[in-house]
C-alpha cells in the first residue's frame, strides 16, 4: 500500500525551487499572467490516512503551522471527522515571482537583477523580452558586480556604435575595459553582442563585434639544404600561412608533424619541409598552395585518438596525404613508453582514414590493448624514426 500524499515545508519548498530553477529567466523577460499564482498541493490525506498515523500527522501539522512562508500563503482547512475536527494546511499559494525569490531567499539577489533588467531595456531596447536577455540573467544580472555590469553596458554600447572597427581586441577604446576583461566574459559578451547586432549564431567573439584578428601563423622548417639557399639560408620560419604561401621554394616532399619537438629534432631531408604543431588547425594548411605539388605530402602525430582524428581532418583537405609512423607495428613494438591519454576523442570511425589507420584508432578508443593507451610521437625510438622516414622519402 503506498503512502499517502504529505508534504513538509521543506519539500514544498524543494518543489519551488525546481520551479524557480527552471522558470526564472522566462518570469523576468516574458511575464504571464497566467503562471500565478503557483500552488502547491499540501496533502492527500484522508480520515483513514490520519488515524494510524496521528503521532506523526500531528507533528507535520506543527511543523506548517511553526513555518513562516515569507512571501507566501498557506491556505487551510478544516475537516470534520468522527476522530475529531481536524485543521489540514492544505496548499501553499505563491502570487508572484517577486514571493518566489522571497520565500526561496532570492529576494536581494531578485531585486538587482529586476533593476538591470529594467535599465538594459532602455538602454537597449532589443534586449526586452530576448532570450538572450534571458540566458544571463544569473551569470551578469545576477552575479555581475555593479562596476563590471557598468563595464559591460559601455562596452555593448561602443559596438553598436562602431560594429565594423576593425580594430584588435587590445586597442579597445572603453574606459576600464582591457583584454583580460573581456576575454574573462567572452560568452556574455559575444552572445549579447550577436542578439543586438543580428549576427549569425556560429560567430565568433571578432566576428561578431567586428574587430581584427591576428594572421594565424605557422612554423616550419626548410630541412633540405638547396631550399634553404633559396631562403637566404633560413631553416626554421614562423609566419603568418599567407605569407608561407608566396615563399619562392617548391619542395618535393611535405611533412605535418603534429609536436614541435620532434619537428625540431628532424634531421636534413632533401627536398623537404617540415610543418609543426598544428594539431586539429591542420586547416591552416590549405592556405599554403605549394604544398599539394609536392610528391609526398606525410602526416605523423601521436598514436593516440586525437592524433588519428587530426590526421583524418588534414587528409580531408589532402586527399593524396600519407601517415607515417602511426601504425599497429609502431604502438606495438614501444609498450614500454606508452602514456595515458587523459581525454580521448569521441569520434566514432572518422572520415578519410585508410583501413588500417581505422583499425588502430578503433583499437585505442576501445581499450583494446590497455586504458587509454597513448604513444607520443617524442618517445618512440630516434634511430626507428629515422629508418621510417628514409623509407617514406624515397619518392
Amino acid at each position: 500500500m503506498s503512502e499517502p500524499k504529505r508534504l513538509t515545508p521543506q519539500q514544498a519548498l524543494d518543489l519551488l525551487r525546481k520551479k524557480w530553477d527552471a522558470h526564472h529567466a522566462n518570469w523576468l523577460v516574458a511575464p504571464r499572467e497566467e503562471s500565478w499564482p503557483f500552488i502547491v498541493i499540501l496533502h492527500d490525506l484522508t480520515e483513514k490516512d490520519v488515524f494510524p498515523r496521528l503521532g506523526s500527522t500531528r507533528e507535520w501539522v506543527q511543523a506548517w503551522r511553526a513555518w513562516d512562508p515569507g512571501g507566501c500563503s498557506v491556505e487551510w482547512a478544516s475537516r470534520k471527522w468522527s476522530s475529531g475536527d481536524q485543521e489540514l494546511p492544505m496548499r501553499l499559494v505563491v502570487s508572484s515571482a517577486d514571493a518566489a525569490a522571497t520565500v526561496l531567499g532570492h529576494r536581494v539577489a531578485w531585486d538587482r537583477v529586476r533593476r538591470r533588467y529594467a535599465q538594459w531595456c532602455e538602454r537597449f531596447p532589443k534586449l526586452a523580452g530576448s532570450r538572450a536577455a534571458a540566458r544571463h540573467c544569473d551569470d551578469v544580472l545576477a552575479d555581475f558586480a555593479d562596476e563590471d555590469f557598468e563595464r559591460l553596458g559601455y562596452l555593448l554600447q561602443w559596438f553598436l556604435g562602431n560594429p565594423r572597427s576593425g580594430v584588435y581586441l587590445r586597442q579597445l577604446p572603453v574606459e576600464d575595459v582591457d583584454t583580460k576583461w573581456v576575454e574573462k566574459r567572452r560568452g556574455a559578451v559575444t552572445d549579447l553582442v550577436r542578439h543586438l547586432l543580428d549576427a549569425p549564431d556560429t560567430a565568433g567573439l571578432h566576428e561578431v563585434c567586428g574587430l581584427r584578428t591576428e594572421p594565424a601563423r605557422m612554423r616550419i622548417r626548410v630541412l633540405c639544404p638547396q631550399l634553404r639557399t633559396q631562403l637566404g639560408g633560413l631553416c626554421d620560419i614562423e609566419a603568418p600561412s599567407g605569407e608561407l604561401a608566396v615563399l619562392p621554394i617548391r619542395p618535393r616532399i611535405c611533412i605535418v608533424v603534429e609536436n614541435q619537438n620532434t619537428g625540431i629534432a628532424l634531421p636534413d631531408i632533401a627536398g623537404a619541409v617540415a610543418f609543426m604543431r598544428l594539431g586539429l588547425a591542420v586547416d591552416q594548411l590549405e592556405a599554403v598552395g605549394w604544398i599539394r605539388e609536392a610528391s609526398l605530402q606525410a602526416y605523423w602525430g601521436d598514436l593516440d585518438t586525437h592524433g588519428f582524428t587530426a590526421l583524418a581532418r588534414a587528409r580531408r583537405r589532402f586527399p593524396a596525404m600519407v601517415s607515417v609512423l602511426m601504425d599497429e607495428n609502431t604502438l606495438l613494438s614501444h609498450r614500454s613508453m606508452w602514456v595515458r591519454e587523459d581525454k580521448p576523442s569521441k569520434a566514432e570511425s572518422p572520415e578519410s582514414l585508410t583501413a588500417a589507420e581505422l583499425a588502430v584508432y578503433e583499437d585505442i578508443r576501445t581499450n583494446r590493448w590497455g586504458h587509454h593507451v597513448r604513444l607520443e610521437q617524442e618517445r618512440i625510438s630516434w634511430p626507428f624514426v629515422l629508418e621510417q622516414l628514409k623509407a617514406a622519402c624515397c619518392v
